[in-house]
Protein backbone atom coordinates (compact mmCIF):
# COMPACT_ATOMS: atom_id res chain seq x y z
CA UNK A 1 0.00 0.00 0.00
CA UNK A 2 1.16 3.21 -0.57
CA UNK A 3 2.24 5.41 2.92
CA UNK A 4 1.02 8.80 1.88
CA UNK A 5 4.32 10.02 3.40
CA UNK A 6 4.42 13.86 3.62
CA UNK A 7 8.00 13.86 4.78
CA UNK A 8 10.58 15.38 1.77
CA UNK A 9 13.82 13.32 1.84
CA UNK A 10 16.48 15.81 2.63
CA UNK A 11 20.19 14.99 1.66
CA UNK A 12 22.49 14.97 4.35
CA UNK A 13 26.11 15.50 2.19
CA UNK A 14 25.01 17.82 -0.61
CA UNK A 15 23.50 20.99 -1.45
CA UNK A 16 23.40 20.66 -5.43
CA UNK A 17 20.44 18.30 -6.38
CA UNK A 18 21.03 14.71 -8.71
CA UNK A 19 21.40 15.98 -11.57
CA UNK A 20 19.80 13.10 -14.36
CA UNK A 21 22.12 11.38 -16.98
CA UNK A 22 22.28 12.51 -20.13
CA UNK A 23 24.73 13.39 -22.75
CA UNK A 24 27.61 15.80 -23.22
CA UNK A 25 26.20 19.49 -24.80
CA UNK A 26 22.77 18.16 -25.42
CA UNK A 27 21.94 16.85 -22.01
CA UNK A 28 18.49 15.38 -21.71
CA UNK A 29 17.48 16.86 -24.87
CA UNK A 30 17.30 13.40 -27.17
CA UNK A 31 15.21 11.79 -23.90
CA UNK A 32 13.19 14.67 -24.42
CA UNK A 33 12.31 14.25 -27.78
CA UNK A 34 11.26 10.54 -27.27
CA UNK A 35 9.85 10.25 -24.27
CA UNK A 36 8.67 13.05 -22.40
CA UNK A 37 6.78 11.35 -19.58
CA UNK A 38 9.25 8.75 -19.28
CA UNK A 39 12.25 11.40 -18.87
CA UNK A 40 10.54 12.48 -16.35
CA UNK A 41 9.11 9.36 -14.21
CA UNK A 42 13.18 8.06 -14.49
CA UNK A 43 14.84 11.44 -13.48
CA UNK A 44 11.99 11.11 -10.68
CA UNK A 45 13.49 7.73 -9.06
CA UNK A 46 16.75 10.58 -8.32
CA UNK A 47 14.68 11.65 -5.28
CA UNK A 48 11.98 15.29 -4.52
CA UNK A 49 14.06 17.61 -6.34
CA UNK A 50 16.09 16.88 -9.63
CA UNK A 51 18.19 18.89 -12.57
CA UNK A 52 17.30 18.80 -15.65
CA UNK A 53 19.28 19.60 -18.82
CA UNK A 54 17.56 20.76 -21.95
CA UNK A 55 19.19 22.83 -25.04
CA UNK A 56 17.14 26.19 -25.38
CA UNK A 57 16.54 25.93 -21.30
CA UNK A 58 19.55 24.94 -19.68
CA UNK A 59 19.06 23.52 -15.89
CA UNK A 60 15.25 22.72 -15.32
CA UNK A 61 14.81 21.74 -11.81
CA UNK A 62 11.84 19.12 -10.99
CA UNK A 63 10.06 18.81 -8.08
CA UNK A 64 8.58 15.49 -7.18
CA UNK A 65 6.94 16.34 -4.19
CA UNK A 66 3.44 17.23 -2.58
CA UNK A 67 4.82 19.58 0.06
CA UNK A 68 7.25 21.11 -2.18
CA UNK A 69 4.66 21.82 -4.71
CA UNK A 70 2.73 23.02 -1.73
CA UNK A 71 5.40 25.44 -1.01
CA UNK A 72 6.04 26.63 -4.43
CA UNK A 73 2.70 27.75 -5.28
CA UNK A 74 1.03 28.19 -1.85
CA UNK A 75 3.37 28.96 0.96
CA UNK A 76 6.32 30.73 -0.13
CA UNK A 77 5.06 31.51 -3.50
CA UNK A 78 6.31 35.22 -3.68
CA UNK A 79 10.05 33.72 -3.74
CA UNK A 80 8.55 31.86 -6.93
CA UNK A 81 7.17 34.18 -10.35
CA UNK A 82 5.68 32.62 -13.34
CA UNK A 83 9.03 31.91 -15.30
CA UNK A 84 10.64 33.21 -18.10
CA UNK A 85 10.02 29.81 -19.93
CA UNK A 86 6.54 30.28 -19.96
CA UNK A 87 6.51 34.26 -21.50
CA UNK A 88 8.79 32.70 -24.10
CA UNK A 89 6.89 29.70 -24.58
CA UNK A 90 3.23 31.43 -24.79
CA UNK A 91 3.44 35.47 -24.62
CA UNK A 92 3.15 36.49 -28.08
CA UNK A 93 -0.06 34.23 -27.59
CA UNK A 94 -1.59 34.84 -24.60
CA UNK A 95 0.39 38.13 -23.63
CA UNK A 96 -0.84 39.90 -19.85
CA UNK A 97 -3.83 37.44 -19.92
CA UNK A 98 -4.22 35.43 -16.43
CA UNK A 99 -1.68 32.69 -17.00
CA UNK A 100 1.10 34.77 -17.73
CA UNK A 101 0.49 38.07 -15.48
CA UNK A 102 1.90 39.15 -12.52
CA UNK A 103 1.60 41.58 -9.43
CA UNK A 104 -0.98 43.60 -9.09
CA UNK A 105 -2.09 43.00 -13.11
CA UNK A 106 -2.98 39.70 -12.50
CA UNK A 107 -4.67 40.74 -9.16
CA UNK A 108 -6.79 43.33 -10.87
CA UNK A 109 -7.80 41.04 -13.77
CA UNK A 110 -8.19 38.00 -11.43
CA UNK A 111 -10.89 40.12 -9.36
CA UNK A 112 -12.76 41.61 -12.24
CA UNK A 113 -13.04 38.19 -14.18
CA UNK A 114 -14.00 36.15 -11.02
CA UNK A 115 -17.49 36.91 -10.62
CA UNK A 116 -17.98 34.95 -14.36
CA UNK A 117 -16.68 31.94 -12.51
CA UNK A 118 -18.98 31.76 -9.42
CA UNK A 119 -21.28 28.75 -9.29
CA UNK A 120 -24.78 30.76 -9.61
CA UNK A 121 -23.15 31.90 -13.25
CA UNK A 122 -22.08 28.43 -14.01
CA UNK A 123 -25.50 26.79 -13.42
CA UNK A 124 -26.63 28.97 -15.88
CA UNK A 125 -24.07 28.19 -18.28
CA UNK A 126 -25.07 24.82 -17.20
CA UNK A 127 -27.99 25.15 -19.33
CA UNK A 128 -25.94 25.74 -22.46
CA UNK A 129 -23.58 22.33 -21.70
CA UNK A 130 -26.91 20.71 -21.91
CA UNK A 131 -28.09 21.78 -25.07
CA UNK A 132 -24.44 21.57 -26.86
CA UNK A 133 -23.57 17.94 -25.67
CA UNK A 134 -27.32 16.84 -26.26
CA UNK A 135 -26.94 17.98 -30.17
CA UNK A 136 -23.74 16.72 -30.36
CA UNK A 137 -25.03 13.41 -29.27
CA UNK A 138 -28.01 13.77 -31.83
CA UNK A 139 -24.88 13.92 -34.64
CA UNK A 140 -23.03 11.01 -33.84
CA UNK A 141 -25.84 9.13 -35.31
CA UNK A 142 -25.12 7.02 -38.32
CA UNK A 143 -21.20 8.13 -38.29
CA UNK A 144 -19.19 4.47 -38.25
CA UNK A 145 -16.10 5.88 -36.49
CA UNK A 146 -15.28 9.40 -34.45
CA UNK A 147 -12.05 11.05 -33.60
CA UNK A 148 -12.29 11.40 -30.14
CA UNK A 149 -9.98 14.35 -29.83
CA UNK A 150 -11.84 16.14 -32.56
CA UNK A 151 -15.00 15.55 -31.40
CA UNK A 152 -14.38 16.90 -27.46
CA UNK A 153 -12.54 19.77 -29.08
CA UNK A 154 -15.37 21.28 -31.46
CA UNK A 155 -17.81 20.53 -28.80
CA UNK A 156 -15.98 22.49 -25.67
CA UNK A 157 -14.87 25.32 -28.15
CA UNK A 158 -18.94 25.77 -29.04
CA UNK A 159 -19.63 25.59 -25.47
CA UNK A 160 -17.53 28.82 -24.15
CA UNK A 161 -17.69 30.80 -27.09
CA UNK A 162 -21.50 30.09 -26.85
CA UNK A 163 -21.53 30.35 -22.94
CA UNK A 164 -19.24 32.79 -22.19
CA UNK A 165 -18.75 34.98 -24.87
CA UNK A 166 -22.48 34.77 -26.22
CA UNK A 167 -21.94 33.51 -29.62
CA UNK A 168 -21.93 30.82 -32.28
CA UNK A 169 -19.00 29.43 -33.90
CA UNK A 170 -18.56 26.03 -35.79
CA UNK A 171 -15.26 24.35 -35.41
CA UNK A 172 -14.71 22.91 -38.38
CA UNK A 173 -15.68 25.33 -40.75
CA UNK A 174 -13.89 28.21 -39.40
CA UNK A 175 -11.01 25.95 -39.40
CA UNK A 176 -10.20 26.07 -35.53
CA UNK A 177 -8.86 22.87 -35.39
CA UNK A 178 -6.12 23.39 -37.90
CA UNK A 179 -5.73 26.75 -36.37
CA UNK A 180 -4.89 25.08 -32.78
CA UNK A 181 -2.74 22.23 -34.05
CA UNK A 182 -0.02 24.96 -35.66
CA UNK A 183 -0.56 26.67 -32.09
CA UNK A 184 0.42 23.54 -30.64
CA UNK A 185 3.25 22.37 -32.98
CA UNK A 186 6.63 23.99 -31.19
CA UNK A 187 5.28 21.95 -28.53
CA UNK A 188 5.29 18.75 -29.73
CA UNK A 189 8.61 16.26 -28.78
CA UNK A 190 10.14 16.37 -31.69
CA UNK A 191 9.62 20.14 -32.73
CA UNK A 192 10.97 21.68 -29.08
CA UNK A 193 14.10 21.60 -29.51
CA UNK A 194 13.70 23.81 -32.87
CA UNK A 195 11.42 26.12 -30.64
CA UNK A 196 13.94 26.37 -28.09
CA UNK A 197 17.17 27.18 -30.18
CA UNK A 198 15.48 28.99 -33.32
CA UNK A 199 13.97 32.21 -33.06
CA UNK A 200 10.63 32.79 -33.76
CA UNK A 201 11.22 35.85 -36.42
CA UNK A 202 13.51 33.10 -37.94
CA UNK A 203 11.38 32.15 -41.25
CA UNK A 204 11.12 28.37 -40.57
CA UNK A 205 7.92 26.81 -41.76
CA UNK A 206 6.99 26.06 -38.36
CA UNK A 207 7.15 29.44 -36.99
CA UNK A 208 5.04 30.88 -40.52
CA UNK A 209 2.25 28.49 -39.45
CA UNK A 210 2.60 29.48 -35.29
CA UNK A 211 2.54 33.11 -36.26
CA UNK A 212 -0.51 32.52 -38.74
CA UNK A 213 -2.69 30.80 -36.31
CA UNK A 214 -2.23 33.91 -33.36
CA UNK A 215 -3.67 36.19 -36.75
CA UNK A 216 -6.26 33.54 -37.63
CA UNK A 217 -7.17 33.90 -33.55
CA UNK A 218 -7.34 37.73 -33.09
CA UNK A 219 -9.65 37.85 -36.55
CA UNK A 220 -11.97 35.33 -34.88
CA UNK A 221 -11.43 37.64 -31.82
CA UNK A 222 -11.70 40.53 -33.21
CA UNK A 223 -14.98 39.78 -34.72
CA UNK A 224 -16.70 38.16 -31.61
CA UNK A 225 -15.69 41.54 -30.13
CA UNK A 226 -17.40 43.32 -33.11
CA UNK A 227 -20.86 41.70 -32.63
CA UNK A 228 -20.90 41.55 -29.04
CA UNK A 229 -20.79 45.82 -29.24
CA UNK A 230 -22.85 45.84 -32.28
CA UNK A 231 -25.63 43.46 -30.50
CA UNK A 232 -25.25 45.70 -26.68
CA UNK A 233 -24.06 44.70 -23.67
CA UNK A 234 -27.01 45.65 -21.68
CA UNK A 235 -28.47 43.12 -19.50
CA UNK A 236 -25.74 40.54 -20.03
CA UNK A 237 -23.20 39.33 -17.52
CA UNK A 238 -21.47 36.68 -19.52
CA UNK A 239 -17.88 36.97 -19.25
CA UNK A 240 -17.71 39.32 -22.49
CA UNK A 241 -19.60 41.52 -20.90
CA UNK A 242 -17.70 41.71 -17.83
CA UNK A 243 -14.16 41.98 -20.14
CA UNK A 244 -16.25 45.16 -21.84
CA UNK A 245 -17.98 47.30 -18.99
CA UNK A 246 -15.92 46.41 -15.86
CA UNK A 247 -14.15 48.48 -14.60
CA UNK A 248 -11.11 49.11 -11.83
CA UNK A 249 -10.62 50.35 -9.00
CA UNK A 250 -9.36 53.65 -10.65
CA UNK A 251 -12.94 53.39 -12.85
CA UNK A 252 -10.51 52.50 -15.88
CA UNK A 253 -12.26 49.76 -18.34
CA UNK A 254 -10.20 47.12 -20.03
CA UNK A 255 -7.93 48.04 -22.89
CA UNK A 256 -7.85 46.55 -26.42
CA UNK A 257 -5.00 44.87 -26.01
CA UNK A 258 -5.49 43.32 -22.33
CA UNK A 259 -8.98 42.47 -23.82
CA UNK A 260 -7.40 40.87 -26.29
CA UNK A 261 -5.10 38.99 -23.95
CA UNK A 262 -7.82 37.47 -22.06
CA UNK A 263 -9.61 36.83 -24.83
CA UNK A 264 -7.00 34.79 -26.30
CA UNK A 265 -6.22 33.23 -23.03
CA UNK A 266 -10.00 31.87 -22.75
CA UNK A 267 -10.36 31.03 -26.28
CA UNK A 268 -7.34 29.01 -26.49
CA UNK A 269 -6.78 27.55 -23.21
CA UNK A 270 -10.09 27.50 -21.78
CA UNK A 271 -11.32 24.41 -23.87
CA UNK A 272 -8.22 22.64 -24.78
CA UNK A 273 -7.02 20.93 -21.01
CA UNK A 274 -11.00 20.31 -20.82
CA UNK A 275 -11.01 18.97 -24.26
CA UNK A 276 -7.99 16.73 -23.53
CA UNK A 277 -9.41 15.68 -20.12
CA UNK A 278 -12.30 14.37 -21.64
CA UNK A 279 -10.36 12.44 -25.02
CA UNK A 280 -7.74 10.74 -22.80
CA UNK A 281 -11.03 9.73 -20.13
CA UNK A 282 -12.79 7.97 -23.49
CA UNK A 283 -9.31 6.28 -23.72
CA UNK A 284 -8.78 4.42 -20.69
CA UNK A 285 -12.97 3.72 -21.33
CA UNK A 286 -12.60 2.70 -23.73
CA UNK A 287 -9.39 0.07 -22.31
CA UNK A 288 -11.81 -1.02 -19.40
CA UNK A 289 -15.53 -0.95 -20.11
CA UNK A 290 -16.54 -1.98 -16.76
CA UNK A 291 -15.98 0.91 -15.63
CA UNK A 292 -17.86 2.96 -19.05
CA UNK A 293 -20.77 0.24 -17.94
CA UNK A 294 -21.26 1.73 -14.57
CA UNK A 295 -20.95 5.33 -15.48
CA UNK A 296 -23.39 4.51 -18.09
CA UNK A 297 -25.65 2.79 -15.65
CA UNK A 298 -25.45 5.42 -13.42
CA UNK A 299 -26.89 8.10 -15.69
CA UNK A 300 -29.80 5.90 -16.78
CA UNK A 301 -30.48 5.83 -13.22
CA UNK A 302 -29.87 9.40 -12.34
CA UNK A 303 -31.02 11.31 -15.46
CA UNK A 304 -34.22 12.18 -16.05
CA UNK A 305 -34.17 11.12 -19.53
CA UNK A 306 -31.40 11.16 -22.15
CA UNK A 307 -29.38 13.79 -21.18
CA UNK A 308 -27.75 15.44 -17.83
CA UNK A 309 -28.98 18.86 -16.26
CA UNK A 310 -27.00 20.68 -13.35
CA UNK A 311 -29.52 19.40 -10.87
CA UNK A 312 -28.03 15.94 -11.52
CA UNK A 313 -24.73 16.52 -11.45
CA UNK A 314 -24.43 15.71 -6.87
CA UNK A 315 -25.83 12.44 -7.79
CA UNK A 316 -22.97 11.56 -10.90
CA UNK A 317 -20.29 10.49 -8.33
CA UNK A 318 -18.82 7.65 -10.44
CA UNK A 319 -18.98 9.80 -13.40
CA UNK A 320 -17.13 12.61 -11.23
CA UNK A 321 -14.69 9.61 -10.07
CA UNK A 322 -13.95 8.44 -13.79
CA UNK A 323 -12.55 12.13 -14.72
CA UNK A 324 -10.51 12.74 -11.49
CA UNK A 325 -8.93 9.32 -12.20
CA UNK A 326 -8.06 10.47 -15.56
CA UNK A 327 -6.82 13.58 -15.06
CA UNK A 328 -4.56 11.66 -12.57
CA UNK A 329 -2.69 9.21 -14.73
CA UNK A 330 -3.29 11.94 -17.59
CA UNK A 331 -2.71 15.99 -16.18
CA UNK A 332 -3.78 18.34 -19.10
CA UNK A 333 -1.14 20.47 -17.46
CA UNK A 334 1.75 18.06 -16.52
CA UNK A 335 3.85 20.53 -14.94
CA UNK A 336 4.03 24.48 -13.66
CA UNK A 337 7.27 26.09 -13.87
CA UNK A 338 8.31 28.86 -11.94
CA UNK A 339 10.80 30.43 -11.67
CA UNK A 340 13.39 31.85 -8.22
CA UNK A 341 13.11 35.36 -7.26
CA UNK A 342 16.74 35.11 -5.36
CA UNK A 343 18.97 32.22 -4.24
CA UNK A 344 17.10 29.74 -1.92
CA UNK A 345 17.02 26.15 0.22
CA UNK A 346 14.57 23.45 -1.38
CA UNK A 347 14.16 20.37 -0.49
CA UNK A 348 17.18 20.15 1.45
CA UNK A 349 19.27 21.81 -1.88
CA UNK A 350 20.66 25.31 -2.73
CA UNK A 351 18.97 26.20 -5.67
CA UNK A 352 20.63 29.69 -7.61
CA UNK A 353 17.90 32.88 -8.38
CA UNK A 354 16.72 32.75 -11.63
CA UNK A 355 16.19 28.89 -11.33
CA UNK A 356 12.99 27.55 -13.40
CA UNK A 357 11.52 25.10 -10.82
CA UNK A 358 8.67 22.80 -12.04
CA UNK A 359 5.99 21.01 -9.39
CA UNK A 360 5.20 17.90 -11.54
CA UNK A 361 1.83 17.14 -11.70
CA UNK A 362 3.35 14.07 -13.70
CA UNK A 363 5.24 12.35 -11.75
CA UNK A 364 3.55 13.33 -8.32
CA UNK A 365 -0.02 12.25 -9.69
CA UNK A 366 2.02 8.35 -10.63
CA UNK A 367 4.18 8.35 -7.37
CA UNK A 368 3.71 4.86 -5.37
CA UNK A 369 4.01 7.07 -1.93
CA UNK A 370 0.99 8.77 -2.64
CA UNK A 371 -0.98 5.86 -4.56
CA UNK A 372 -1.47 2.19 -4.48
CA UNK A 373 -0.62 0.55 -7.73
CA UNK A 374 -0.41 4.18 -9.09
CA UNK A 375 -0.29 3.29 -13.13
CA UNK A 376 -3.39 1.16 -13.04
CA UNK A 377 -7.34 3.08 -14.03
CA UNK A 378 -8.98 2.97 -10.46
CA UNK A 379 -11.49 5.90 -10.38
CA UNK A 380 -13.00 4.35 -6.67
CA UNK A 381 -9.84 6.06 -5.21
CA UNK A 382 -11.99 9.09 -5.32
CA UNK A 383 -14.69 7.88 -3.50
CA UNK A 384 -15.00 8.68 0.47
CA UNK A 385 -12.40 10.26 2.13
CA UNK A 386 -8.82 11.39 0.90
CA UNK A 387 -5.79 11.24 3.38
CA UNK A 388 -3.35 12.18 0.83
CA UNK A 389 -1.07 15.23 0.91
CA UNK A 390 -3.09 18.09 -0.25
CA UNK A 391 -0.39 18.24 -3.24
CA UNK A 392 -0.56 14.85 -4.33
CA UNK A 393 -3.25 15.25 -6.75
CA UNK A 394 -3.64 18.94 -8.62
CA UNK A 395 -4.89 19.14 -11.91
CA UNK A 396 -5.88 22.68 -11.61
CA UNK A 397 -2.79 24.24 -9.91
CA UNK A 398 -2.91 25.36 -6.51
CA UNK A 399 -2.79 28.45 -3.83
CA UNK A 400 -4.32 32.08 -5.16
CA UNK A 401 -3.42 30.98 -8.96
CA UNK A 402 -5.45 27.70 -9.49
CA UNK A 403 -7.43 27.65 -12.60
CA UNK A 404 -9.92 30.48 -12.25
CA UNK A 405 -12.23 27.94 -14.45
CA UNK A 406 -11.86 25.00 -12.22
CA UNK A 407 -15.50 24.19 -11.64
CA UNK A 408 -16.58 25.14 -15.07
CA UNK A 409 -14.22 22.50 -16.35
CA UNK A 410 -15.59 20.53 -13.89
CA UNK A 411 -19.21 20.54 -14.29
CA UNK A 412 -18.77 20.65 -18.69
CA UNK A 413 -16.77 17.25 -18.72
CA UNK A 414 -19.50 15.85 -16.18
CA UNK A 415 -22.52 16.75 -17.98
CA UNK A 416 -20.89 15.61 -21.16
CA UNK A 417 -19.37 12.58 -20.26
CA UNK A 418 -22.92 11.60 -18.60
CA UNK A 419 -24.89 12.08 -21.46
CA UNK A 420 -22.67 10.62 -24.10
CA UNK A 421 -22.15 7.32 -22.02
CA UNK A 422 -25.97 7.59 -21.27
CA UNK A 423 -27.03 7.13 -25.56
CA UNK A 424 -23.03 5.66 -26.49
CA UNK A 425 -21.22 2.68 -26.19
CA UNK A 426 -17.70 3.57 -27.21
CA UNK A 427 -15.30 0.85 -28.17
CA UNK A 428 -11.59 1.79 -29.09
CA UNK A 429 -10.17 1.08 -32.53
CA UNK A 430 -7.33 2.54 -32.54
CA UNK A 431 -4.03 1.45 -30.69
CA UNK A 432 -4.20 2.26 -27.11
CA UNK A 433 -0.80 2.82 -26.58
CA UNK A 434 -0.48 6.04 -28.14
CA UNK A 435 2.67 8.55 -28.76
CA UNK A 436 2.47 11.75 -26.14
CA UNK A 437 3.15 15.08 -25.80
CA UNK A 438 4.31 15.91 -22.08
CA UNK A 439 5.07 19.31 -22.62
CA UNK A 440 3.14 22.64 -21.68
CA UNK A 441 -0.05 20.61 -22.06
CA UNK A 442 -0.39 16.67 -22.22
CA UNK A 443 -1.89 16.03 -25.25
CA UNK A 444 -1.99 12.87 -27.30
CA UNK A 445 -0.10 12.85 -30.73
CA UNK A 446 -1.97 9.92 -32.19
CA UNK A 447 -5.33 9.74 -33.15
CA UNK A 448 -7.85 8.14 -31.15
CA UNK A 449 -10.43 6.40 -33.10
CA UNK A 450 -13.93 5.14 -31.64
CA UNK A 451 -16.94 3.50 -32.71
CA UNK A 452 -20.07 4.97 -30.97
CA UNK A 453 -23.34 2.45 -30.97
CA UNK A 454 -26.42 3.74 -29.54
CA UNK A 455 -27.68 2.03 -26.37
CA UNK A 456 -30.94 0.70 -26.48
Amino acid sequence: MANHDETVTVPTHRTEPPTHDGLPVIGNTHQLVREQGGLYENAAEHGDVVRLQILGIGDFYQVNHPALAERILVEDRERFRKASLSQEDLGDLLGQGLVLSEGDLWKRQRERIQPAFYMDRIADYADTMTAEVQSAAAEWRGRPTLNVENEMKGLTLRILVKSMFGSELDYEDRGVRETVRALQEPGQPAKQPVARMVPKWVPIPMWRRYKQGIDEMEELIEELVSQRRSDGVGGRDDLLSMLLTGTDEDGDTMSDTLLRDEMMTFLFAGHETTATALTFTWLLLGQHPDSQQRIAEEAAEVLDGEYATFDDLPELECTEQVIREAMRLYPPVPSIPRETTERLELGGYTLPAGATVAPMQWTIHRDERFWDDPLAFRPERFAGDDERPKFAYFPFGGGPRRCIGQQFALVEAKLILATLARQYHLTLLSDPNIDLSVSITTRPLDSIRMRAEPRE
